[in-house]
């Protein structure tokens, strides 16, 4: 079902509609996250799956991101937040993107004072150069030398 993308302003027009998969007890909503805003996601979140979005948008945009996001959650509602942080390799490496990096410090100050926010915990994270020999060698070619999913 596609739903009326509104709050983004012109660029959430016809090409970035937002689109809705509900199953029997939750919904997923694919699209500019951007365009999202509570009418559009038929209401405020409980938990949030951010499986390396936020490393896709550009950096610059990373406090506007977290500022939309305060505005969509529940009070209590949970995000589980995926990021990748590139610690080791050439300069120009470490800072490409998408995906772009972005480390705990990162997202620790990010989230940091927000009065929606109880608590930032690190669950894990590993190094895919270590665990995924075929992503390795892609990102070795790019000249990065960790690439952690945290």
């Amino acid at each position: 079902m596609n739903v009326p993308p509104n709050g983004g302003g012109e660029s959430c027009g016809h090409d970035n509609q937002l689109r809705r998969f509900r199953g029997r007890n939750t919904s997923m909503i694919k699209g500019d996250f951007f365009c999202l805003d509570d009418r559009a996601s038929d209401g405020l979140f409980d938990v949030v799956w951010d499986r390396a979005s936020i490393v896709a948008i550009a950096p610059d945009r990373r406090k506007e991101y977290v500022s939309l996001l305060s505005k969509l959650m529940n009070p209590g509602g949970v995000i589980l937040l995926v990021t990748i942080d590139k610690r080791d390799g050439t300069t120009e490496a470490r800072r490409a993107g998408p995906p772009y990096s972005l480390d705990e410090g990162e997202v620790r100050r990010l989230f940091r004072d927000k009065s929606w926010v109880e608590s930032v915990t690190k669950l894990e994270e590993y190094d895919e150069m270590v665990t995924d020999i075929e992503s390795k060698k892609r990102w070795e070619k790019k000249g990065l030398k960790t690439m952690f999913e945290v």
